[in-house]
């Protein structure tokens, strides 16, 4: 059991996370997290640092499929196909089509957190430099820094990402967004998801790590496109970084495709309430939710072209 305790140093008061721990006979407390200076701590913060201390962020405990073999074979043969298709175009046709696809997912990956610039607005923007009326500075930024993100894991993607390639996507995904202070550096104050509770910023960088050593390990144990999707999941629930985490978190999920030489895909807008829903629910232990969800968005893209 954790909670918080004050202690008196110096004539100063600071605040830490502590556990009580059985030691033979008898209960002692053993300090955990330093959190800082003394100052209110809201209830939903204390309750993510003891959801942290108690790993109920952490929803990778097994290397275990959730989808069938017939998923898995869906989800391969929809990306074969793809690659097929691609490989029967010109220089030209591909470099379009690169395009096209690019403005689809920087368009819907933004518009999941908010921005109005439709697929056409962001293919002009990009590629014809016409900038669109009507759009806020922060919504031109989402956009082309989005496309800087892309552009870095391709020239990354035939490599596992590692902890400096979070931090540096992070950093282009909110480059004059947020400040110099925060871009590029784990959170330092506590975020959530609309209600639900994230990782606790005193245990953000750990898990990161942890997540990362997962997924090296999980390349060799479970399927490609679940490595992907249930990283996805608890990339997500982690939030490492104060802002920017929904955009990360689906350049990460399309590095780990393209690693893998598997085509990269979008998360359509329109199913917003049900990409949530199925991370609200992997959080709750059921892993299969996201990769149900991936599995539906990526073979529906592939039919659909």
């Amino acid at each position: 059991m954790a909670s918080v305790v004050t202690k008196k140093i110096s004539g100063k008061e600071y605040l830490y996370l502590v556990a009580s721990v059985r030691e033979g006979h008898k209960v002692v407390q053993k300090t955990v997290k330093y959190i800082g200076k003394k100052r209110p701590l809201p209830v939903h913060e204390v309750n993510c640092m003891k959801m942290s201390y108690e790993e109920k962020d952490w929803i990778l405990d097994k290397y275990e499929d959730t989808l069938s073999y017939q998923d898995h074979a869906k989800l391969r043969k929809a990306s074969e196909n793809e690659r097929k298709r691609l490989g029967r175009l010109d220089k030209t046709s591909k470099e379009k089509d690169k395009e096209r696809f690019l403005s689809r997912f920087i368009a819907h990956s933004n518009a999941i957190e908010g921005s109005t610039m439709t697929v056409d607005d962001t293919f002009n923007y990009l590629f014809n430099d016409v900038v669109p009326p009507g759009h806020k500075k922060k919504e031109l930024f989402m956009a082309s820094n989005l496309f800087d993100a892309w552009r870095y894991i391709e020239k990354n993607c035939k490599r596992l990402p590692k902890e400096e390639d979070l931090l540096e996507l992070h950093r282009l995904v909110n480059r004059r967004i947020e400040t110099d202070k925060t871009l590029g550096k784990y959170k330092s104050v506590q975020n959530y998801v609309g209600e639900a509770y994230t990782t606790s910023y005193l245990y953000a960088e750990e898990r990161t790590r942890r997540l990362l050593r997962w997924i090296r390990t999980a390349f060799s144990k479970i399927d490609d496109f679940e490595v992907a999707f249930q990283s996805h999941a608890q990339f997500e629930i982690i939030h490492p970084f104060i802002d920017g985490n929904g955009r990360v978190g689906r350049l990460l999920l399309n590095w780990l495709l393209m690693y893998r030489k598997k085509t990269h895909f979008a998360i359509r807008v329109e199913r917003r309430n049900d990409y949530i829903s199925a991370l609200k629910n992997s959080q709750a232990g059921k892993a299969e939710a996201i990769c149900r969800f991936c599995l539906k968005e990526y073979t529906d893209q592939y039919r659909f072209l």
